[in-house]
């Protein structure tokens, strides 16, 4: 009976250690952090994840929201501008963006646009935009070939290489347009208080300073100062470039 239990308890054991250990979830153990409280460490984590991943917008978002939650507005505002720049019709990184722009300053929907316009108007990433002119264009360009090397289709094409000709011409624009509203040389400052100077180097006077989490457009470079234009004022000047996440 003796022989009988210790064989039982022997297989037992073997059978345990051949058990194979649960696979690691990096995403689940993040969350876990974030949910627990302990942002500055859940925010690590989803860094981790975002750069293993760089075109998810669900990284970049988690990103956002545990650095917000850490106190860090302006690398949160950067991360939001990711995520809206990779799925710009998701509501939540909509939100969440616009939120975080309102806290340093600056409104998402540019004063005096109708915000369901400017809804519209940036529903379409830029890479989308870019993908869709550059598909019409060929549509055109083949269609066009095609009626010139046949006469009796010519008529019959004509109108579809009008049609396609038109969607290069809009989606162009389009493009265009939303590069000029939000400019692909973009930056946030994560630095509070930043200050921009009127050269690059400590020796040039303060023109003034600009809160974390404001956008700005970068201008130029010289050494480790960047020329910027801030987006809500138009205002320039120099700033370190340590004080300045570019997107």
């Amino acid at each position: 009976m003796i022989a009988v239990l210790l064989l039982a308890a022997a297989l037992s054991a073997s059978g345990s250690a051949a058990a194979p250990a649960a696979p690691a979830d990096p995403a689940a153990d993040a969350r876990k952090l974030y949910d627990a409280g302990r942002y500055d460490e859940a925010a690590a984590a989803f860094e981790t994840l975002a750069a293993a991943a760089p075109r998810d917008a669900a990284r970049q978002y988690d990103l956002g929201g545990a650095l917000f939650k850490a106190g860090r507005l302006g690398r949160a505002t950067a991360s939001y501008e990711r995520a809206f720049a990779l799925d710009p019709r998701d509501s939540n990184i909509r939100f969440n963006l616009a939120y975080a722009l309102r806290r340093a300053g600056e409104d998402f929907t540019p004063p005096g646009a109708p915000p369901a316009l400017f809804w519209a108007f940036t529903a379409l990433s830029e890479r989308e935009l870019a993908g869709l002119h550059w598909l019409a264009a060929w549509a055109a360009l083949l269609l066009a070939s095609a009626g010139l090397l046949s006469r009796a289709r010519r008529e019959t094409l004509s109108a579809g290489t009008a049609a396609a000709a038109a969607a290069w011409l809009f989606f162009g624009l389009w493009w265009g347009a939303l590069r000029l509203v939000l400019p692909p040389d973009r930056g946030v400052i994560v630095a509070p208080h930043a200050e921009l100077r009127h050269g690059p180097g400590p020796n040039f006077g303060v023109a003034f300073t600009a809160p974390e989490g404001r956008r700005v457009r970068v201008l130029g470079a010289s050494g480790a100062w960047l020329e910027v234009g801030v987006l809500k004022e138009g205002a320039r000047g120099w700033i370190e470039a340590s004080a300045v996440e570019r997107l």
